[in-house]
């Protein structure tokens, strides 16, 4: 199924200043089994990026592909760690969910709330609003 898909992230760092990223794409919505997938493609700084995301009763998996390579895996209270691979190298991202919630009517709505670290360099909290409308 075609969807419009709208993402709004609000990131927060150690001193609490607030920055927040809106994106909005199209993509399209699979059914497998007892879990939704979403694919959708964005350019980023000329490259070309393409993101899935893995739907399931209470875990979110993000994955992208293209100039930049990464897997992040949202379940309320737990704490994932995985490599981010940029042109400029790999970096280590323990995320912390402390809340995740998946509300599916007519349109999917997702919300995580997770503190990241980026290992050895960096330490914040961010806010993901994941928008599903179907076309």
């Amino acid at each position: 199924m075609d969807i419009n898909i709208n993402i709004m992230t609000t990131q927060f760092n150690e001193l609490g200043e607030k920055n927040i990223i809106k994106s909005n794409s199209e993509g399209t919505l699979y059914q497998k089994k007892d879990h939704k997938y979403i694919i959708y493609k964005q350019i980023e700084e000329g490259e070309e990026i393409t993101t899935s995301l893995k739907i399931e009763e209470n875990q979110v998996t993000i994955k992208r592909f293209g100039a930049l390579n990464s897997t992040l895996r949202f379940k309320a209270g737990h704490v994932d760690t995985s490599n981010y691979l940029t042109p400029q190298g790999t970096f280590v991202i323990e995320n912390h969910t402390n809340k995740l919630e998946i509300i599916e009517e007519k349109d999917i709505s997702i919300y995580i709330d997770y503190d990241i670290k980026i290992m050895d360099m960096f330490t914040g909290r961010n806010v993901i609003n994941i928008e599903i409308v179907e076309k």
